[in-house]
């Protein structure tokens, strides 16, 4: 059943691995397979998290650079330093495995290819890590990690870990009546905890506030992230002056204020305080799609027209919706000549070679609908996360909300050139597969809130940068399709090659339709999707 029902997909680790159609078959064996190729081994090698019982608070996780920070409690009497840390529990692929790293690594890597061949070439111990060992830090305060998939795919993580100054306990200070500089206050034992109390002195540095170009970014305190998310649309990224910058007493930064950095692709910004301890934080900056709060219309168009498309000139299946408070989208699925039409929200424009009604009409000429659209409007931001306001009712059809940046050789697809190459550089697909439209488990969201007073969800997506997920839908659809199905010379080649998360973003392709196949003629008539708003997120 498997070999019958296979199709090519790139797995997380840039192998080419074989992988179950999921769309034709059960959710539920779906959710028991996607972990497998055609063979029943496993090629992902995915690290999500790990934890130690020596770590201060939450660590920071740069999934793209393959890297995590962790903060240490503060050393225990019977300890100088420390030496080694114990397991407390990982998140990683099903059936990898965690090893630890015996080569000496100098400079850590952070494109993707730089870091799957570094992972090909280390020596690595064959014994596996699990929960209750304890691995050795380095001299640079640093340990790599190898997860190794069941086909042997591999991926590696560096660990890097803020060790705090060694302090003395009051009963020391008591028996030798005397302080050094480096104890001039004691550690504080809690009698209601094993745990430790840190001294005032010992406090990690921190960013108070920031400001880019002006305006005040916000700041996550327990990810150490930064974002600004309000820039103008299609601001220089790349050249943006820090203008404020505010820090903890005494600490110091890496950055100058009045200096032009990229905050497009972000930058890290270390924090080091009169102690000698530091913080990293990771800052970013960005801007939204003009009119994605979707309150000012025109003729059924959010303003600006040129960013925003829908195919109301067959039949208005998009409108304005007013409802007590909320203002937006209502996306429905009709019927037009006896064909099934989607509703639909995009950043594309519909039809623009002047298909007649009847031409569209015909699946036959038009296998593929979307062979009708221009999709993407220029876009050189690398958000996070895509927020959606929403509510669906499909009577048994699903809703799709995705978002694509692409990297292009040309402008438009409507006259692109053979010799154009179009690329994914990074998505975030939602499709609903449910009558209230939580959807299924699927790796593009974060969550999906319950309802509020006004039968609204909030679905928060995260950007896969680089090759989609396993499991993505994605998979399911005909983005990678570059061959047109129409025969007719005016049909337009959308069609995406995977590319990199390195490649710099041109254009962006947001998607909102009633019926997930709807570009194929199949849904449920009066299927409905309402949007209320969308917001891109630079950091969380």
């Amino acid at each position: 059943m498997k070999r019958l029902l296979s199709f090519i997909t790139k797995g997380l680790c840039g192998k080419i691995s074989w992988i179950v159609l999921a769309a034709m078959l059960p959710v539920s064996f779906w959710a028991c397979s996607a972990d497998y190729d055609t063979f029943g081994t496993s090629d992902y090698c995915e690290l999500k998290e790990i934890s130690f019982m020596e770590q201060k608070g939450d660590p920071a996780i740069y999934s793209r650079e393959h890297r995590m920070e962790f903060d240490l409690l503060e050393i225990p009497d019977s300890l100088d330093t420390w030496d080694s840390i114990t397991i407390a529990g990982f998140d990683m692929s099903h059936f990898a495995s965690l090893h630890l790293v015996d080569t000496e690594i100098g400079e850590f890597p952070k494109d993707s290819l730089a870091l799957d061949s570094l992972a090909e070439s280390v020596d690595y111990e064959t014994s596996r890590l699990r929960k209750q060992t304890r691995i050795p830090i380095s001299a640079n305060q640093s340990v790599f990690l190898l997860v190794l998939s069941e086909s042997g795919n591999k991926s590696i993580w560096q660990l890097n870990f803020s060790i705090p100054e060694k302090r003395v306990s009051s009963s020391s200070v008591n028996s030798s009546n005397s302080f050094s500089k480096s104890s001039s206050s004691s550690i504080a034992y809690n009698s209601s905890s094993s745990g430790l109390e840190n001294p005032a002195d010992s406090t990690l540095p921190e960013i108070l506030s920031l400001f880019i170009a002006g305006k005040e970014a916000q700041i996550e305190r327990e990810s150490k992230t930064i974002h600004l998310d309000s820039l103008e649309y299609l601001a220089d990224l790349t050249r943006l002056e820090l203008s404020e910058l505010t820090l903890s007493e005494g600490a110091n930064a890496d950055v100058t204020v009045g200096e032009y950095y990229d905050f497009g692709t972000g930058i890290s910004v270390t924090v080091t305080g009169a102690n000698g301890m530091t913080r990293t934080y990771f800052v970013k900056a960005g801007y939204q799609i003009p009119g994605s709060n979707l309150d000012v219309w025109k003729n059924n168009d959010v303003v600006p027209d040129s960013i925003w498309g829908n195919a109301n000139t067959i039949l208005t299946t998009t409108e304005k919706m007013t409802e007590g408070s909320v203002i937006g989208a209502k996306i429905t699925t009709g019927a037009v000549l006896s064909k099934i039409a989607s509703g639909s929200l995009y950043t594309a424009d519909f039809n623009p070679n002047g298909i007649s009604v009847l031409s569209m009409a015909s699946a036959s000429t038009w296998p593929d609908g979307n062979e009708l659209l221009d999709f993407g409007k220029p876009f050189k931001a690398r958000p996070e996360y895509m927020e959606v306001k929403f509510s669906y009712k499909g009577s048994g059809d699903s809703c799709d909300v995705y978002i694509l940046l692409e990297n292009r050789t040309g402008d438009k697809n409507v006259n692109r050139k053979s010799s154009d190459v179009n690329k994914l550089v990074a998505s975030a697909w939602f499709r609903s597969s449910s009558a209230d439209g939580s959807g299924h488990v699927n790796p593009d969201v974060v969550s999906i809130s319950d309802a509020d007073e006004n039968g609204l969800r909030t679905l928060l997506l995260k950007l896969q940068y680089g090759d989609p997920l396993p499991g993505s839908p994605i998979e399911r659809s005909s983005v990678f399709n570059t061959s047109l199905q129409s025969k007719n010379a005016k049909a337009i080649n959308n069609g995406l090659v995977q590319g990199s998360a390195e490649d710099l973003v041109t254009h962006v392709r947001i998607v909102f339709a009633s019926s997930a196949d709807g570009n194929h003629y199949e849904g449920v008539k009066g299927a409905t999707l309402i949007i209320d708003s969308v917001r891109l997120i630079y950091g969380r």
